[in-house]
Order: C-alpha cells, then sequence, then structure tokens
C-alpha cells in the first residue's frame, strides 16, 4: 500500500491478458467466417490495426486483400496459418476513410474456397502525419512500404508509395526510433523511462512488439539504450549500443543480452580498443550503427565522432581493420589496422547506418561490400582534411580483408542531411536509397527526404520529401507469420534488470526529517507507482539520490554518476525509475537529494523529505 498515485503503463502483462480474451471467444466458436468478429487496434498502439477472429469447421488458410484508393494499389497479405481458429492480423489499412477489405479462405494448394467484402472506417492520423509525405519520383520496389522512425518529430509511421499513411505507433518512442528484429518483431524504447547520463539521457526500458502492437515483453537495461539495436541471426540474443558509464563515458559500448533472460552475456567497451588519441570527450565514439557477421563473431561498426568504420571480434574483444583516413590514425597505437585505399577513394565525416551488402571468399581473398551514410559534416571532430562540401553521400566500398585494401564503389551526392539517416539497397531492383533523416540544405525545402537511385547509371528514379525528420527509414512488409501470440505460462513478462536502492547505514548527516518538499519543487517532481516500481518525473539531473527509510532500514537509490555535459539536455523531463523489490517488508517514507533545474549555472541542493510513503508486504 502507499499515498503515491498508482498509473498504469505499457506492458506486456496487459497484452497476455487480451490474447486470453481472444483465446476465450475462440473458444467459445460464436464468430464464424460469415460472422467474423473485427476488432480495430486491438492492443491500442496501432491505429490502422485490425484483428479478425472466427472459426471454421476445417483448417484452411486466409487471404485478404485491402482495396486500393488515393492512387495506391490493392495489397493483399497472407497468413499461412493452417488452423480452424482463427485471429487474422489486418495490416495497412488507409486513416480517414472506410476500408474495403475482401477476405478469403485457401486450401492447402492456395486455391480459394469462399469469401467476403467488409467495409472498416477508421479516423484520420495524428495531425502530424496529415499530408506529411509528397512524391515527386517513384519507382517500383521488392517491399511495399516505407517505415520512417525516430527524430524529434515523435512520428513511427510506415507509408506506401503514393505517400498514403499505412501504418503508425502511438507509443512514447526514444528519437532513435524502432529496431527491426531476426523474427519480425520490433524493439522499442521508451521515451519517459530513462536513466541520467553524460549527455541524452539513455532508455532503460524498451518492449518487444509485433506491428499489430502486441507486447510480447518488456525488456530492462541498466544504463540504458541509445542509437542501436539489432538481434544475432544465430542465437537471436540482442546486441544493443549502450553506455559505460563508470568510466565517465557514453555511447561507447555495445551489449549482448540474453533473450531469454536479459542478462548481459558481455559487453565490448570501445575505449579498451582504441588507444587514448581521440578519448578526449565524454562522447568521443559515439556508436551509431553496427552489422553482425555471425560466422565470425564480430561486428562492423561506425564511430560517428572519430570519422570511422571497423571491424572488431566481440570474442577475442580484437580490433581487426579500420576504414579511415590514414592520416586520422598515423600517429596511433593503431596505425597498421587502417585499410590501404585505393586512389580514388574519397573520405566521409560523421557517418551513419553502415550496412552489409555482400561478403565473398573467393580462391582464399575474403571481400566485404559495405555501404553508408556520409553526412558529410564535421563538427564533432575537426580535422584538416576536410573539405567542407554542402552535401552528403551514399558511400558503397568493396574491402579486401585479406590484402587490407578499400576501394570506393560508388558515391553519390545527396541533400545535406547534418545528422542520423541511412542507406537501404533493393537488390531485386538494383536500386540504392538515400534516407536523408534531418536536412539542412538551403536548396530543399523539405525536413527529410527519401532518394532513390539506379545503382548502374546513379539516375535518381525517386524522391519523396518529408515533413517529418526521422532518424531511419526501411522497406518493410507485415510478415503475418510473426504476428503471433508466442507467450507461455512460463514466458516472463520482464526480462533484465535496473539499478537497485542498496542498503546504507545511515541517512545524511545533515538530513532534517521536518524538512520538506516545497510547492514549488513539488510542481518539479512527480511521483507515481506501477507494480513494484517507484517513478519520478523530473528535470535531467535534478534528483541525485532517493532514499527509503524507517527506523530499522535505510536504502539510498543513486542517480549522482554523471554529469550533465551538455546544456540542451538538463531542460529535458523524463521518468527515472527505482526497484522496490529487493526492500524488506515494511513501510518506508520517501526522501530526495535534490538539485535546482538550473544547476550548471547555479547549484542548488537540498536533502528533502517527501510527505510519501510506500508499504512492502
Amino acid at each position: 500500500s502507499s499515498n503515491i498515485e498508482r498509473q498504469s503503463a505499457l506492458t506486456a502483462d496487459i497484452s497476455r491478458r487480451k490474447d486470453i480474451v481472444i483465446e476465450n471467444i475462440l473458444n467459445k466458436g460464436q464468430y464464424t467466417f460469415d460472422n467474423a468478429l473485427f476488432i480495430i487496434n486491438p492492443f491500442k498502439y496501432v491505429p490502422l490495426s485490425g484483428l479478425l477472429i472466427f472459426n471454421t469447421d476445417a483448417p484452411c488458410k486466409v487471404k485478404y486483400t485491402i482495396k486500393g484508393i488515393r492512387g495506391s494499389k490493392d495489397y493483399t497479405n497472407c497468413d499461412s496459418t493452417w488452423t480452424d481458429r482463427h485471429q487474422v492480423p489486418i495490416l495497412g489499412m488507409y486513416d480517414g476513410t472506410i476500408n474495403i477489405i475482401k477476405y478469403s479462405l485457401l486450401d492447402k494448394d492456395g486455391n480459394e474456397t469462399n469469401s467476403r467484402t467488409i467495409r472498416i472506417k477508421l479516423p484520420r492520423t495524428n495531425p502530424v502525419l496529415r499530408n506529411c509525405i509528397q512524391t515527386s519520383k517513384t519507382s517500383s520496389a521488392s517491399l511495399p512500404f516505407i517505415m520512417a522512425t525516430g527524430g524529434y518529430s515523435e512520428a513511427n509511421y510506415a507509408f506506401d508509395s503514393h505517400g498514403n499513411i499505412r501504418w503508425y505507433l502511438i507509443m512514447p518512442v526514444h528519437p532513435y526510433g524502432v529496431h527491426m528484429l531476426e523474427n519480425g518483431h520490433i524493439i522499442v524504447p521508451d521515451k519517459r523511462m530513462k536513466r541520467p547520463n553524460y549527455g541524452n539521457a539513455h532508455s532503460v526500458l524498451a518492449y518487444e512488439m509485433d506491428f499489430l502492437g502486441r507486447i510480447y515483453r518488456n525488456i530492462y537495461h541498466q544504463s540504458g539504450f541509445h542509437h542501436w539495436i539489432i538481434s544475432k541471426e544465430n542465437d537471436g540474443n540482442i546486441l544493443a549500443a549502450t553506455s559505460s558509464r563508470y568510466d565517465t563515458y557514453m555511447e561507447n559500448s555495445i551489449d549482448e543480452i540474453d533473450k531469454n533472460t536479459g542478462e548481459i552475456v558481455r559487453s565490448l567497451n570501445v575505449n579498451d580498443i582504441f588507444d587514448s588519441t581521440y578519448i578526449t570527450r565524454y562522447d568521443w565514439a559515439h556508436v551509431n550503427s553496427f552489422e553482425y557477421i555471425p560466422e565470425e563473431d564480430a561486428v562492423i561498426a561506425s564511430f560517428r565522432n572519430i570519422h570511422t568504420i571497423a571491424k572488431i571480434n566481440l570474442h577475442t574483444k580484437e580490433l581487426i581493420w579500420i576504414l579511415a583516413n590514414p592520416v586520422f590514425y598515423k600517429k596511433t597505437a593503431q596505425a597498421d589496422k587502417v585499410l590501404k585505399p585505393d586512389a580514388d577513394i574519397k573520405w566521409f565525416f560523421q557517418q551513419h547506418g553502415i550496412k552489409i551488402l555482400e561478403r565473398t571468399n573467393t580462391c582464399g581473398v575474403k571481400k566485404l561490400r559495405i555501404m553508408l551514410f556520409d553526412n558529410h559534416t564535421a563538427n564533432r571532430r575537426p580535422v584538416d582534411y576536410f573539405d567542407g562540401a554542402k552535401q552528403s553521400n551514399i558511400m558503397v566500398f568493396t574491402i579486401d580483408e585479406t590484402n587490407m585494401t578499400a576501394k570506393m564503389d560508388k558515391f553519390i551526392p545527396v541533400p545535406l542531411s547534418i545528422t542520423r539517416s541511412n542507406v537501404e539497397f533493393d537488390k531485386e531492383n538494383n536500386c540504392i536509397y538515400a534516407m536523408c533523416a534531418n536536412i539542412k540544405d538551403d536548396d530543399v525545402n523539405s525536413r527529410a527526404k527519401i532518394m532513390g537511385f539506379d545503382y548502374s547509371t546513379n539516375e535518381c528514379i525517386t524522391d519523396i520529401s518529408c515533413t517529418n525528420d526521422y532518424f531511419i527509414a526501411k522497406f518493410i512488409d507485415f510478415n503475418l507469420g510473426n504476428i503471433k501470440n508466442t507467450a507461455t505460462e512460463d514466458t516472463p513478462v520482464f526480462i533484465g534488470e535496473l539499478y537497485g536502492p542498496v542498503l546504507s547505514e545511515s541517512l545524511p548527516e545533515n538530513f532534517n526529517a521536518e524538512k520538506y518538499l516545497t510547492d514549488e519543487f513539488e510542481e518539479d517532481l512527480h511521483f507515481s507507482l506501477y507494480g513494484n516500481i517507484l517513478r519520478i518525473s523530473c528535470k535531467d539531473h535534478t534528483v541525485l539520490k532517493v532514499f527509503l527509510y524507517n527506523k530499522s532500514k535505510i536504502y539510498t537509490q543513486y542517480f549522482d554518476d554523471t554529469q550533465q555535459q551538455t546544456k540542451i539536455f538538463k531542460e529535458h523531463v523524463y521518468t527515472i525509475l527505482i526497484p522496490l523489490s529487493s526492500l524488506e517488508k515494511g513501510k518506508y517514507q520517501i526522501a530526495v537529494e535534490y538539485q535546482h533545474s538550473d544547476y550548471i549555472n547555479d547549484i542548488k541542493n537540498g536533502l528533502l523529505n517527501t510527505r510519501y510513503w510506500i508499504e512492502i508486504k
């Protein structure tokens, strides 16, 4: 019990309960093919989604087609599950109109045995997404939708080649957006639940979710996630960009997280890989993307703030090679790891979105083709060889790993996108795409762009303008086979762990139990409870410690292990989390060590009691 407000939260537990309701509906058998139940937005996070529920006398598959409107073609998808208990995800609908959907039963040979047509009216999207896409050139793509995610517009959505929004997420997502996993799910870091850091606070809670909005589990991480999360294709474990924190550095680590328990299996701190030459600032490396090579247990990673792409063995923590201007590493201990460039090579600056195109091993010569988005700015790490060109670029390289050489295969200028962004390749149509996520170009009248080029001729064949910025954009389709409830009674709702309070010998000497939070401070701090987690919403780095105490026990939760280094982040408001599961039974009073929000210029610390209490039973 407590006198603190209890709040609901985004949890896998809520999704589990909804899945139980759906199973009970199917158990009753009250909905048939001719009288199917259609639930709009069944999990409440994807407004342009639906779930079609019915039973059939015999097992079959289900196909559906959404009739095209507003210039878009018909969209067809198939749930290949062979069953007589159907819960068919319907994705790809339009907003603000009546969707005409034909759904059909298929036999084992794919022949249609019956069909019906329904009309589903959906509301308009939120104002941020209305008319946000303008297409001046379009071309065929192997996948039907483009998902733009992240950025400061807080829009995470997918659209078709005619600019019609066909999917969007209503969740408070971190500006780095959602991340695709090998199993077809997405990882959604919660923008609100963070832990203070040396710069931008990291999300300590993420959700594994499918495109229907079903949350499979909550994933906690002590120091938090930032730019990049992928899953290993060989064992499904998660590789996440994190921060070491304990050594006063951030955005410099990659953690492997056990997919079943959330335990950190191993951690790579790149401070241990490079010498100290460029470790001159708290985010000196700025890991912003990476690809995994399972056969070698290695990553190809992008380090924005040192204009570097590097290959690192995760098992041995060995730096294998570096793709960068050799001049940059000439006086470092890593000089012998730098690939020898060909004569015509151009250099990238503060790049993003590293991606592997191809790996070959012919006659003992190992080669690797990679592509990246060259943002082509050097404000974070000025260098003498920066040419100052006001453009970004698509770049493709062939790395000869046997002979330690690098050759530039492709260089396509695009509008200047100063941060974020990525490159995609459509092999089926031989087209390469620049996802220009944050344009600052006087000649371009849009916040972001998506530009496709014929790989052979460099001709621009796709030009899409976006009114919203984003972090990355990707081509997607909805694989209905990945959108199923896979949870069992033994599947944990939460995995991973947070930093928790530790047992202390005493309260600080200058603590006065009669000195309470004033009305001014009460407005700055908001306390709430969800389950066994105490949550405090506050400005960045204003709560330094939280004390939970009674006459016999004192627990302290520390949030003072970092200092804010960047003024732009000090006004950020987010929620810090205090897990209560380690506390012994009893009733605890709550106090805080509070630092006023103008702390960068005028430090005003105070040990303040609150009128809040919690009882652990």
